[in-house]
């Protein structure tokens, strides 16, 4: 089942969390029946690496009912992630006569299975398949991909382990159907398996092995180290190498062999890399490959992916050292340490947590830059870096610093979560303006520090606390991490400062069906200030976000950002490379694009219902969050988050009409007194 958390900070809504549930409960679609015809015993048959054969006979054994054959890729995200699970199925019925087999039939070196098995705690056998004889026999081109094979020989269900991913890289929020479980218990149950089929997600089972080489190195077109590798290491290599976020690696020629083919599919499908940008303006950070790059690469694979010679490749620079603080900045002149480490469980949902870094500071600090450093990369998603009171910080640890969000009995970590709210009381800001709870910047794979503007700072108002809103995401066997926040700070006394303004949607609710539901918001400057950068804000139903500029007396906005392929997975900071001076007057509008359809994989909602406007993940908002510098605070009473606040408060009372659910009613003698419906604790109202 899937458990949803929106711990905010400052309201920004991230991914639904997801585990397996423990028994499927709703009811799924009646499919046709496979084809049961027996497959030959001796195409259904393993051998070891040391070339030992096992029939299929044993593999069941003599009490057994079925085979679940389980084919595995040892460097497959979803692989790694459906280990543990695979292995507490195995674990769970066994003793009803279902086996669990793994197969591997693409690797290098036989001992990588077995390193695979043992790191990801799985409990069953592993055997090669390297001549695909068992995969042709089964029809597997998906990893993972399940079969299960009954005494009779025959496929009884074949297809995912369940539905979490319907497309690749896209997890669909809502309760996952446990498709395999369920072709289980029917196959136990001695009934017909309701859905016999399915379709698998994940890496495709044909990649290619390493090409030859051309028999005359000097007449290939494009090759590996002359055109594809540069490539690589400019928009690929700082996430995609070994102990980095990204699920492999693309540091050898090796690796872009095995891995080119989905990384063209995901560039195709505009997921990779991360919310690839559109703008008239110059964003820092990598930039989406183009036209001419994707046909590069699309012409290496259609001649054989040639290596060519090693002499040809350009001088590369080093890739940043992502595990020290930004080396150009210098030293930090505070570092943080997290209080006490976080541990996460090999399986589970995702973890939404707020990491408290005590600072201690009795007056106000002017921070030139900050950065979060994460500790294990391979399971911090992104993080949101802010500050908070420390009274108000120390009462949310006390309210909401138990076991909510944790639901593997291996899960630890300090600061606090709420499922529904923000977790805190947000306070006011102070009479010049300056807010004492703010979001200030954040992670994602590839951003290092938050760098202020020249003369410029970000203020840590006396008394507050950093707070580190981290996603963690499992990799399927146990982590650890202990993270650091550096600070800078700034020398001189800055002429400006830096602000946070919202910009909200306005609406009520996304309807049921709807395909391009629009949703616009504004924000027009009051005076002169330079725009550092922004960070777009929705949730799940989201398509694609747009947000224009417009200058005073011209007609023709210009596109200061759009992303095309909105995936809520990455709460992506973008900002310019060089701030920009935006005159008193100028206008900028943000539009969103919601699909409520039951079409869209991210729908939370099976059949689609009204998805109202407010906080939690299943909930819509349009939120971009802008950074500008100017010389005094913009909003000095916090103007724009008390908009985006009231307009929450209106959907809320709307849908407490819709739904019958009011604060207040009248008793018998006609007084009004607090509704017995009423839960203070249900932040949907």
């Amino acid at each position: 089942m899937i458990k949803t958390n929106c711990s905010l900070w400052l309201l920004p809504c991230l991914i639904a969390s997801v585990m397996l549930a423990a028994d499927p409960v709703a009811p799924v679609p009646t499919a046709g029946q496979a084809d049961t015809s027996p497959i030959p015993a001796d195409r259904l048959g393993v051998r070891a690496a040391n070339g030992d054969s096992t029939p299929f006979a044993d593999l069941l054994g003599s009490e057994g009912r079925a085979v679940c054959f389980a084919f595995l890729h040892p460097a497959c995200p979803l692989s790694q992630e459906y280990g543990p699970v695979l292995g507490e199925l195995a674990a769970q019925y066994a003793d009803k006569g279902i086996r669990f087999v793994g197969v591997v039939c693409e690797y290098d070196k036989a001992a990588e299975i077995e390193d695979y098995r043992k790191a990801y705690s799985i409990p069953f056998p592993i055997y090669p398949d390297a001549d695909f004889r068992l995969a042709e026999a089964l029809d597997a081109t998906i990893t993972p991909e399940v079969v299960l094979v009954d005494r009779d020989r025959s496929i009884r269900y074949a297809g995912r382990i369940d539905d979490r991913y319907k497309v690749r890289g896209v997890m669909s929020p809502g309760d996952p159907h446990d498709d395999l479980r369920a072709a289980i218990l029917d196959l136990v149950a001695g009934r017909p398996i309701r859905m016999p089929r399915t379709q698998a997600v994940g890496c495709p089972l044909d990649r290619p092995e390493r090409p030859a080489p051309p028999a005359d190195p000097t007449q290939a077109g494009v090759t590996y180290y002359r055109d594809v590798l540069p490539f690589l290491h400019t928009q690929c290599q700082r996430c995609h190498s070994p102990g980095q976020a990204g699920p492999f690696s693309l540091l050898s020629y090796d690796d872009a062999v095995e891995w080119i083919d989905i990384g063209l599919e995901e560039i195709d499908a505009r997921r990779m890399p991360p919310a690839q940008i559109e703008s008239d303006f110059d964003f820092a950070g990598p930039k989406a490959p183009t036209a001419a790059e994707i046909a590069m690469l699309r012409e290496w694979v259609a001649a054989g992916k040639p290596e060519g010679n090693a002499a040809d490749a350009p001088q590369l620079l080093p890739l940043p050292d992502s595990a020290v603080f930004q080396e150009d900045l210098g030293p930090p002149d505070i570092i943080l340490e997290q209080p006490e480490p976080t541990q996460l469980g090999s399986h589970g949902n995702d973890v939404y947590r707020n990491i408290v870094f005590p600072l201690r500071r009795a007056e106000d600090l002017r921070l030139r830059a900050i950065q979060f450093l994460p500790g294990n990369r391979k399971i911090v998603h992104h993080a949101l870096l802010g500050h908070l009171p420390r009274e108000i910080a120390a009462e949310a640890i006390r309210e909401h610093g138990g076991r909510d969000g944790f639901d593997h009995p291996d899960d630890r970590a300090g600061g606090f979560q709420d499922s529904h709210g923000i977790g805190f009381r947000v306070p006011p800001v102070r009479n010049d303006g300056q807010p004492r709870a703010s979001f200030v910047g954040g992670y994602v794979p590839g951003v290092r520090a938050l760098v202020a503007p020249a003369d410029a700072a970000v203020v840590i108002p006396a008394g507050c606390d950093i707070t580190v809103q981290v996603h963690y995401v499992r990799t399927g066997k146990l982590e650890t991490d202990s993270s650091l926040v550096g600070i800078w700070l700034e020398k001189q006394p800055p002429r400006n400062v830096t602000n946070m303004i919202y910009l909200s949607g306005d609406f009520v609710v996304v309807p049921p069906g709807v395909t391009d539901f629009r949703v616009k918001g504004s924000y027009t400057l009051p005076e002169d200030a330079d725009f550092v950068g922004v960070v777009p804000h929705t949730h799940q139903l989201a398509r694609w976000v747009e947000i224009r500029v417009t200058l005073p007396g011209e007609k023709q906005p210009q596109l200061l950002l759009r992303v095309p392929q909105w995936d809520y997975n990455w709460q992506s900071p973008y900002n310019l490379k060089q701030p920009r001076r935006f005159p008193a007057g100028t206008r900028f509008e943000a539009e969103v694009s919601f699909d409520n359809s039951a079409a869209n994989p991210r729908n939370p909602f099976n059949p689609p219902q009204n998805v109202w406007h407010n906080e939690t993940i299943h909930d819509e908002m349009l939120l971009p969050m802008f950074t500008f510098a100017s010389e005094k605070p913009l909003d000095a009473k916090g103007d724009s988050f008390k908009k985006f606040y009231a307009t929450l408060v209106r959907s809320r009372l709307v849908r407490r009409l819709v739904d019958h659910r009011f604060k207040y009613a009248a008793d018998p003698k006609g007084n009004v007194v607090l509704s017995p419906d009423y839960d203070p604790d249900d932040h949907r109202y």
